[in-house]
């Protein structure tokens, strides 16, 4: 096992000087519960970051939120690459070489790293989970295919919890139009 700050980089975001015109993009905590869910988020547009420590996000990073109850976690789709991310988030970017983001983006979700990350937040009200807590979270890392093999796993079951929740959707309305049907169809038509 090695800490994540052997395996990635961990990056802290930037503020959001957003301007709707600006050349920026920028994605935020509100973000993130679409980027798990497969969505395309609307991103604030605004000003260039003017610190040197602006990452743009790049293919295989993951987002990392920084504050609330979870720890969010989600690897950067293509929409957001290119976008920078406020300060109420982490860029993680891991070292292809040593650890395969789909993996750690599957570590990230487990249980028990949620209640270690939701352990060492710090605050009242909406938590802050500190950077070198974040650094310091124990990796567990199998041999490179091994963590390919558990990234797809974790892909597919991503995918097929969000193929029920479609399914789940699509029988409530459907539900819903065939009881408006039953009661159109039990109706007496009114004359006037």
């Amino acid at each position: 096992m090695l800490e994540l700050k052997e395996v990635a980089n961990i990056l802290t975001g930037v503020a959001v000087q957003e301007a709707g015109d600006g050349p920026a993009r920028f994605v935020r905590l509100s973000d993130l519960s679409e980027l798990r869910c497969g969505r395309i988020p609307n991103l604030a547009t605004g000003e260039e970051p003017a610190v040197a420590r602006a990452w743009a996000i790049d293919e295989g990073d993951l987002i990392v939120g920084a504050r609330g109850a979870a720890t969010d976690a989600c690897l950067a789709s293509q929409s957001v690459v290119g976008a920078y991310i406020s300060l109420d988030l982490y860029l993680v970017r891991p070292d292809p070489s040593k650890i395969d983001p789909g993996y750690l983006a599957a570590f990230l979700e487990l249980p028990t790293t949620q209640a270690a990350l939701a352990g060492s937040k710090q605050g009242s009200g909406l938590a802050r989970l500190p950077k070198d807590a974040l650094e310091k979270i124990r990796v567990p890392l199998p041999p490179m295919q091994k963590q390919q093999l558990v990234a797809g796993l974790a892909s597919c079951v991503r995918a097929e919890a969000d193929l029920l929740k479609r399914l789940i959707e699509l029988n409530s309305i459907l539900g819903r139009e065939a009881l408006a049907r039953a009661i159109c169809a039990s109706t007496p038509p009114t004359h006037s």
